[in-house]
């Protein structure tokens, strides 16, 4: 996938804000479902919103990617009320965003969509970790951190095949002249 001939096409049209706030929207429908999804740990989520960061990021590029990032975070924080979950969310974001996208930018002919997703969830956990650890006063918590890296090589691989397989599918119909 020609990474630069489609995020050209897309910039030059005028509905580059109606895909951010299409693909915000899918990430707030799946943020919210999957909160409803049993896990085996506390604190533990698929993180499937972030295949449409991801989408946007391969699409749309960096600043699009960070808009449906924030948007889909201030959206659930503006349903949900739970300044704790906005809190540890702005904190994972903090790390994840710039990893996905210097791994992607920079270093995206070395590293696959998989392992840039992989990269991104790692740091996602150790900024949620970071936060909570700070807010709670106890560092202990970044024992967990062995489990959730685990849990995000896993879902990580997940997200990221998901979001490749969306964006070479969906790239012909988006960019249809």
């Amino acid at each position: 996938m020609e990474r630069t001939s489609m995020r050209l096409r897309i910039e030059r049209g005028s509905g580059k804000l109606v895909f951010i706030a299409l693909f915000a929207a899918l990430a707030l429908v799946l943020n919210l479902a999957e909160s409803s999804f049993p896990l085996p740990f506390p604190g533990m989520r698929l993180g499937l919103a972030n295949v449409f960061s991801l989408f946007a990021l391969l699409l749309l590029g960096p600043a699009s990617a960070v808009l449906v990032s924030v948007l889909r975070v201030l959206m659930a924080f503006t349903i949900s009320g739970n300044p704790f979950a906005l809190a540890c969310s702005a904190g994972g974001l903090f790390l994840s965003l710039p990893v996905s996208i210097l791994l992607y930018e920079r270093f995206g002919k070395f590293f696959s969509v998989e392992a840039i997703s992989v990269a991104s969830a790692v740091a996602f956990n150790v900024g949620q970790l970071a936060v909570v650890a700070f807010l709670t006063g106890e560092p202990a918590l970044f024992g967990y951190l062995p489990i959730l890296t685990v849990a995000a090589f896993a879902t990580g691989l997940a997200v990221g095949f998901v979001a490749r397989t969306l964006a070479a599918r969906l790239s012909s119909v988006i960019f249809r002249a």
